[in-house]
Order: structure tokens, then sequence, then C-alpha cells
């Protein structure tokens, strides 16, 4: 009795060290392989593994590796699914992303030290926002990613159906004259509830696009051609996010049936 006791003792035991080695490999393994892209030290850091593991074990993240560039500015625009679409892109790159975040979100206490941190931008919650908008344009001219969703609010079915976009991602991208990259998420919890999206398990998937071409945003000179150009040029993105998510449709068809 007293061996068959130790010997489920030291089972339970090594059983306790494999899950921890195990979790403790899950963000080693998923974390993105190039040092040049890695923008994270000291606490930071440890909050990154502490996000790719909650993102890996919560709601099973697959990613594809991202397109950002590895050094400098970049736009990276993506549909808008639930609360913890910044999470699953954080989670799949080592660059910092200091997304644009409702000011209803980036004024709650437990968030505001780590919106903080990753140097988010606060914008209004009608979307109109000048000081924003500057805040975003340096942001990319001191060389760092601005994450955007573009359909402005999050809807529940974005992982089905990509939505229209809002003018403000092609303001900011026709100024800064940066890479923007398009990516999709999909599988994520269906609400738009902040602790329905944090708790509730997943199967979510994150796809990435080639960067577009900053040249193809050009804005013409004149005020009405302008607002046609915007809309032209936010189009343009959604059409890009549209691709990408077609891609992942037809890849996962084919797994499917294979």
């Amino acid at each position: 009795m007293k061996l068959a006791s130790r010997t489920r003792r030291l089972m339970n035991l090594w059983i306790l060290v494999g899950l921890a080695t195990l979790l403790l490999a899950l963000p080693v393994m998923f974390r993105p392989k190039s040092p040049k892209d890695w923008e994270f030290s000291g606490f930071l850091t440890f909050l990154w593994y502490l996000n790719a593991i909650y993102c890996v074990m919560v709601h099973r993240l697959k990613t594809e590796p991202a397109t950002l560039p590895a050094r400098g500015p970049a736009i990276l625009i993506a549909n808008h699914t639930c609360n913890i679409d910044h999470f699953l892109l954080q989670a799949g790159t080592g660059r910092k992303l200091g997304f644009l975040i409702s000011r209803d979100y980036y004024d709650i206490w437990a968030f505001r030290p780590f919106c903080r941190m990753i140097d988010c931008i606060p914008v209004n919650s009608d979307g109109k926002d000048s000081t924003a908008a500057r805040a975003a344009l340096r942001a990319l001219k001191e060389g760092r990613v601005l994450p955007i969703f573009p359909e402005g609010q999050m809807y529940p079915n974005s992982g089905d159906e990509v939505h229209e976009g809002k003018a403000g991602v092609a303001f900011i991208a026709t100024r800064a004259n940066v890479p923007v990259i398009p990516a999709y998420i999909r599988g994520t919890p269906r609400s738009n509830r902040l602790l329905i999206s944090l708790l509730c398990p997943s199967e979510s998937k994150v796809y990435y696009g080639e960067p577009i071409d900053p040249s193809h945003f050009v804005i013409p000179e004149g005020h009405s051609a302008e607002r046609i150009a915007l809309a032209a040029t936010t189009e343009a993105m959604m059409d890009a996010i549209r691709a990408v998510k077609k891609r992942a449709d037809r890849e996962e068809t084919e797994q499917l049936a294979s």
C-alpha cells in the first residue's frame, strides 16, 4: 500500500512537472523567430508571454507569422470580432502594438497601466478625434506599428463577414506613407461583451496578407476629390482584408477535403 501510494504521488509530481513544462514551452515555441522584431524587455516580456499563454490555452490560437516589417513604421488593419482581438494580434508578433483604443476601455482602471505600457492611443467613441489622429501620425513617424480596426466597432459576426470601413484609417494612411498590412481574424467568441470575450474558450485563428504599397494611397487636391479618394482608399483596405479572408476560406476548405 505504501509503495502504491508513493508511486501515485511520484506520478502526480511528474504530471505537474510535465504540465508546467508544457505551459512554459508553449509561448517559447509561439514566440516570433526573428530577434530583429522583438521590441519587449523587462516586465513587458513577461506580459507578452502571459498573453501568449492565455491565447493558446483559452482560445487555442493558431496564427500565421505576422507580415509586419522587422523594424520601422507600419499600419496593421484587421476585422474586429470581439474584445480579445488585440491579444490575438499581439501574441503573433514581437513588435509592440500600440492600438488605437476606445477611451471607454482606455479609462478602465485595470486596463490603463497596460495601455500606457504599450503606448496605446485613446480615441473618442464617436471616432472624431483630431488629437488621436495626430498622436497616431506621430507614433508612425517614430517608427512604431499602429494597429487599427477599420470597421470602427466590434461585430461578433465579423469572422464571417467583413463590414464597411470608416475613413479614419484612410486619413492616417494617406498622410503617413507607410506599409499597410491586412489581417483577418476568425473563430473568436461571438460576443462584444468584455467578460464573455475574455473567459469563453474559442478556436481563434489569425491570417495575414502581404503589405499594401503606400503609393496606392495618394490624396489629390480639392475637398471633394479628397473625400472621394478617402472613400476609395478605405474600400481598398477592406478589400485587402476580404482577400485574406477568401484565402483563409479556401485553405480551410482544402484541409477539410483532404
